[in-house]
């Protein structure tokens, strides 16, 4: 259980970073940013300083910072968009004591080992100027910004201590998502948004923070909600090991009040995230009732502007790098700067695109032999990317071999591979041989894996891939085996 909890809170933690707020139109003159301060008990003489810049398609930055050995540093950027970033400190282990009442209403100690990520947060516009003064020791207590507009990073890390301390990340990414019933999860979903909201109006009301910024995180806030609610009940069925979630029949009546901004790129990438899940959603309702509805694209022009879908086209991309999809940003493109940098960023990832000829990787089979993805040529391929550790891979096994056997004797051989760390080698011939894993079983070493990762862009796994008879993709992000649209793609190529 501990390191289910350890990889849910990281990865929400992370998601939590990417909140964004609205970009300004700045002066070429006045795109400076200036950070200066002292950190106490610092051992190290560089930092790094991690941001994302709330720009179209930004990706995570970092920068270097030189201290003195005093702990005195002054950083310096040129920018044209608010940034949200932080300076981590290292990390040292701690014993988390908290208090919860548990869903029996009974009041309970919660005790556990983890670690104190020293982290300072900024928030910083195209102008600013910011002093910090800090001990590493004791980031909470000793923390302290100065400057025109340090109330904003004040919040960001007030925000931070107020919502994703310890025990708040355990409640929201596992006790309640394990424990609650539906109603009961969609009521406490909604008393946090309630409580995010009053917490930024109480501090907006005794502090200047800009109207771009309150509206953000109001916009954030809401749609975290609403993507929490939706991903309920396939977290809730993970996490008990079955196969879904029974739900009252109202349980998605809160989609009928449901508005987001579509707008994307002032938002930043986990709004996507969230607004993603809401249109699909809404989609396949619809979809459920009306066999006639458009592909999921076409229908968004029904949902959102038309800049607006194409940002939404643009943020999609590394999930789903289609031909459809890209080609909406070539020549005749009605948004040429953006189409620019779209071409500019997935240029790399063009080997991805339908029709593209796939590299002829190296694997290795439960013997040791080296088996080539040319030699499984003449057959068509689904590629299962996986590993040992990766609890929704493990899950998606007992589908693909009942899809496996569907399908056995046809033109199509089912490849499982392994990304497991080298370490982990013996782990997962022994996790084939346990469970009598069945298909083309490969490992992939780190050569292997890293072209993987280039070609296809691959950030999280499991990850399914089907190439043709000929070693060409036909899709990049084929669905996995549990969902039925696996087989419509099947029957389209003729399998």
């Amino acid at each position: 259980m501990k390191n289910k909890i350890k990889y849910f809170t990281a990865i929400f933690s992370v998601l939590q970073l990417f909140i964004s707020c609205d970009n300004k139109s700045v002066d070429k003159d006045d795109t400076k940013i200036v950070v200066t301060g002292k950190v106490e008990n610092l051992k190290d003489t560089t930092i790094v300083f991690s941001y994302y810049e709330y720009d179209f398609l930004k990706d995570l930055a970092r920068q270097e910072v030189k201290f003195d050995s005093d702990g005195s540093f002054k950083m310096k950027m040129e920018k044209t968009a608010a940034l949200k970033g932080w300076f981590s400190f290292g990390k040292v282990p701690i014993t988390e004591v908290f208090q919860l009442k548990t869903v029996k209403n009974k009041d309970t100690i919660m005790k556990t080992e983890t670690y104190d990520f020293r982290m300072i947060y900024l928030y910083l516009q195209p102008g600013d100027s910011l002093h910090l003064t800090v001990d590493v020791n004791d980031i909470k207590n000793t923390y302290n910004f100065t400057g025109e507009n340090a109330a904003q990073s004040i919040f960001v890390n007030q925000e931070e201590y107020r919502f994703n301390n310890y025990k708040s990340k355990f409640l929201r990414n596992y006790y309640n998502l394990v424990n609650r019933g539906p109603d009961e999860y969609k009521q406490i979903a909604d008393e946090l948004y309630q409580n995010k909201l009053a917490f930024l109006d109480d501090f907006s009301s005794s502090h200047k923070l800009s109207d771009d910024l309150i509206a953000f995180y109001k916009a954030d806030y809401k749609a975290t909600n609403v993507g929490s609610k939706i991903n309920y009940p396939a977290m809730h069925a993970s996490y008990t090991n079955k196969e879904e979630t029974v739900l009252p029949e109202d349980y998605y009546n809160f989609l009928e009040t449901v508005k987001l901004d579509g707008s994307i790129s002032k938002h930043g990438t986990g709004y996507f995230y969230n607004l993603r899940t809401y249109l699909k959603k809404k989609y396949d309702f619809e979809k459920s009732s009306n066999k006639e509805i458009p592909e999921f694209y076409d229908w968004l022009e029904t949902e959102l502007s038309e800049k607006n879908r194409y940002e939404y086209m643009a943020y999609a991309l590394p999930g789903d790098f289609s031909k459809k999809v890209y080609d909406h940003f070539d020549s005749n493109s009605p948004y040429p700067e953006m189409a620019k940098a779209v071409r500019i960023k997935y240029k790399d990832s063009e080997g991805m695109l339908e029709g593209s000829q796939v590299p002829n990787i190296l694997f290795e089979d439960t013997n040791g032999g080296k088996v080539a993805l040319n030699d499984l040529q003449n057959q068509y391929v689904y590629i299962d990317l996986w590993a040992t550790w990766c609890g929704p891979c493990i899950k998606e096994i007992p589908y693909l071999q009942k899809v496996e056997k569907a399908y056995h004797g046809k033109n199509i051989r089912f490849v499982s591979v392994s990304v497991d760390s080298e370490k982990d080698k013996e782990k997962w011939k022994k996790f084939v041989k346990d469970k009598s894993l069945k298909g083309t079983q490969l490992y992939a070493d780190s050569v292997a894996h890293n072209i993987i990762k280039k070609v296809f862009r691959v950030n999280t796994i499991p990850r399914f891939i089907l190439l043709d008879t000929r070693g060409k993709v036909v899709s990049a992000n084929a669905p996995k085996p549990s969902d039925s649209k696996l087989i419509d793609l099947f029957d389209k190529n003729n399998i």
